[in-house]
């Protein structure tokens, strides 16, 4: 029996931030969602390891990663690189010329709770904006679930994701605000 994920291990996973766009197939996203308003288009694509998230106003580009560490992106735009390994909560602002706050955060927990929050997930992920579930690996532990919401208005806009490591008995859950 193959214990092989598609996500891998959220040792391996990091954060990373640009200022600049990048292109979208540099991901391999399984799903994207846009949402297109007069001041700002935001993309969200769901891929194996995580997600991408791009917000446009404007001149203003920001881009957030978080994706497996192996996956080597040009440093060029980058801003930040945080490891969800290092520390159990993420915060990261800018305030220049759009307001942008981040958190993210990892709960290790048991089996019982992994599989009930699982469910509540994949119950959650029918009225999500975007959201995919991969085929299991191991016929033991639910396949890996990725969801977003998204919730705003013409001055701000609000992005959770979900993310399940059914390996690691993890959900990492990340909140991103852009005020404009």
């Amino acid at each position: 029996m193959s214990t092989h994920s598609l996500r891998p291990s959220i040792d391996e996973t990091s954060y990373r931030m640009f200022d600049r766009s990048l292109h979208p197939e540099l991901f391999d996203p399984l799903i994207v969602g846009r949402v297109h308003s007069e001041l700002y288009d935001l993309s969200i694509g769901l891929c194996e390891g995580g997600y991408y998230l791009q917000f446009k106003s404007g001149e203003q580009s920001i881009v957030e990663v978080t994706l497996p560490d192996e996956l080597k992106l040009s440093t060029f735009g980058l801003q930040k690189t945080y490891f969800y390994n290092q520390q159990d909560e993420i915060l990261h602002e800018t305030e220049h010329p759009l307001n942008y706050h981040f958190a993210g955060e990892v709960d290790a927990v048991d089996f019982s709770v992994f599989t009930r929050v699982q469910l509540e997930l994949e119950i959650e992920a029918q009225k999500s904006f975007v959201s995919h579930q991969f085929p299991t690996q191991n016929r033991l532990l639910p396949g890996p679930l990725s969801l977003a919401r998204v919730e705003g208005n013409s001055k701000m806009l609000a992005v959770q994701t979900f993310h399940t490591f059914p390996s690691d008995l993890s959900i990492l859950r990340t909140q991103t605000l852009f005020e404009l």
